[in-house]
């Protein structure tokens, strides 16, 4: 165990409400855990809580010296700033030096693909290019844990891939567990061994991605289909929602081939079977729904 948490609540001066409350939880060894929620949830409250900067109650343990939190636990972020005319390799030689690591700049360069480049300013790096230099930078001393708070926000498809890529890697490679908080729910369900949903402080859900989608929806699927004026609703055998010429059946399991058949029957066509996402639990498990534009409502 890493870091376990034990019924941990922070109040800020004035306020009327926890804004973490009653939180708990642990981190294994070599372990990606997610943290999800809205905005105001407690999340960035809480990386303050875990790095000892801010009054707490309850229990915080760590798997090392209490005195020793800062070698073994790194917090990267989303706002990563460098010092003006630094370039690639100074700054990586500078952590090199602050945590008496014996890790070389050119192995470490090569280890997230950036070694082209070394000698570029930080600057000039595209936010993509920026986030993975900032990652490699909290891995630097081989610490223990390191927390990720929203760190792909802002950045396009393909750098967000990258970054989970190079994720997985340090996970593999360093044997370093991992702390993230995303509001990419694609991102929490491709990476996460466990995920914490908090709401207004609180935790909501705890468990892996299959048992959180399991648990909003039973092991249901869904079944949708076009459907024209040609329609024969009455043969169809299941309860059913529809949106313009869009119809759509929650089922389980065990109807698949039924609830198929039973659409084509009634002359539904384009009919696709689909299993329940984790952004559809996410949503209904905090009382949301998409609509047919992909927003909440």
């Amino acid at each position: 165990m890493l870091l376990e948490l034990k019924e941990v609540s922070v109040r800020y001066r004035g306020a009327e409400r926890n804004a973490v409350d009653r939180v708990s939880f642990s981190v294994e060894e070599n372990q990606i855990v997610s943290i999800v929620g809205h905005n105001g949830a407690g999340k960035s409250t809480l990386i303050q809580a875990i790095m000892q900067d801010i009054h707490y109650a309850g229990q915080i343990t760590y798997g090392f010296p209490e005195k020793e939190l800062y070698k073994w636990i790194r917090v990267q972020t989303q706002t990563s700033t460098f010092e003006k005319k630094a370039k690639v390799k100074d700054m990586v030689q500078l952590y090199i030096q602050l945590t008496d690591s014996r890790e070389t700049v050119e192995a470490l360069l090569e280890s997230v693909q950036m070694q082209d480049f070394k000698h570029a300013y930080l600057e000039k790096l595209s936010g993509g290019e920026k986030q993975k230099i900032a990652v490699l930078l909290a891995t630097i001393g081989s610490p223990k844990l390191i927390i990720l708070d929203e760190l792909t926000t802002g950045l396009d498809v393909v750098s967000r891939r990258m970054i989970w890529d190079l994720l997985n890697k340090i996970r593999r490679d360093k044997g370093i567990s991992i702390l993230l908080t995303s509001h990419f729910l694609d991102e929490v369900e491709y990476l996460s061994d466990d995920v914490i949903i908090l709401e207004r402080g609180a935790v909501k859900q705890h468990g892996t991605v299959g048992e959180l989608v399991e648990h909003a929806f039973d092991r249901s699927k869904l079944a949708t289909s076009l459907t024209d004026s040609s329609f024969r609703y009455a043969d169809l055998r299941y309860k059913y929602t529809k949106h313009k010429n869009k119809l759509m059946i929650e089922y389980r399991v065990e109807q698949e081939r039924d609830v198929f058949d039973n659409l084509q029957a009634c002359g539904g066509y384009d009919i696709r079977l689909q299993q329940r996402t984790f952004e559809e639990a996410f949503l209904k498990l905090i009382g949301y729904q998409l609509d047919e534009k992909g927003e909440t409502k």
